[in-house]
């Protein structure tokens, strides 16, 4: 569905019957026009963000911590759907596109035609969204009462979640939109191209939250298996701290 909209959209944008292909020539020159050697700099630094590598690096330590402290596989799995998927819809949507980038002079490497959607600002939102999700859910768990091997561990990791999760969500909602604007000042994406990639990324984060990250919690965690609370209880909506979604 995804895959549809994004193409759908994108050409209705490429043959200018969305009325917004001048806007986002106009705002690619004005922006050009007004680029900084200090902001270039620092865009120039911002864009790792989400640059290719530093999401595969930080997706494959994320899957193996929610590997270790789960001692299940929804939780790596969501986190590899996340950052698998929305490359996969991305490269997709955007060979059918096909839309050039900018003509403007562009400051980082990228394929000439590979402009809509942003895969950047699809990554970021993935990536960060995800990290902060899976902070607060394990932050909700139970410190008290583990049947784990590594109890003490178990624990410094809920209560280390506890203290990031809520910075990390501060950053979910703020790295995508600096990435965003990287992009489009640094010449490699028009104005309707992160939105597109903010959509895309914003939308299936949503599902694999929803689909694949939430049974996570319902199956339980080394945190909640032997607790009193859970012991013998059903994995159903009634069972305390497993039962419910976030």
């Amino acid at each position: 569905m995804l895959v549809v909209v994004l193409v759908v959209a994108g050409r209705l944008i490429t043959d200018g019957v969305a009325g917004v292909r001048a806007a986002d020539e106009d705002a690619a020159r004005w922006l050009a026009a007004r680029r900084e050697p200090w902001l270039l700099e620092v865009t120039r630094w911002a864009t790792y963000l989400a640059d290719l590598w530093v999401v595969v690096g930080a997706g494959a330590v994320l899957v193996a911590i929610t590997a270790w402290w789960s001692r299940g596989w929804w939780m790596p799995a969501g986190v590899v759907a996340l950052t698998a998927g929305e490359a996969a819809i991305y490269e997709v949507s955007n060979t059918l596109v096909a839309r050039p980038r900018p003509a403007v002079t562009r400051l980082d490497p990228g394929d000439p035609m590979a402009s809509f959607p942003s895969g950047h600002s699809a990554a970021s939102v993935c990536l960060y969204g995800g990290l902060a999700y899976v902070l607060h859910g394990i932050a909700r768990r139970r410190a008290a009462g583990p049947s784990s091997e590594r109890p003490a561990a178990a624990r410094r990791g809920v209560t280390i979640a506890r203290w990031l999760w809520l910075p990390a969500a501060v950053g979910a909602a703020v790295l995508p939109l600096v990435v965003a604007f990287c992009r489009t000042y640094r010449g490699m994406h028009y104005a309707s191209d992160v939105v597109a990639g903010l959509l895309l990324g914003s939308c299936w984060f949503l599902a694999v939250s929803v689909v694949v990250l939430s049974r996570a919690w319902r199956t339980g965690s080394p945190e909640t298996a032997g607790s009193p609370e859970t012991a013998g209880c059903p994995e159903t909506a009634s069972c305390p701290e497993t039962g419910t979604s976030f």
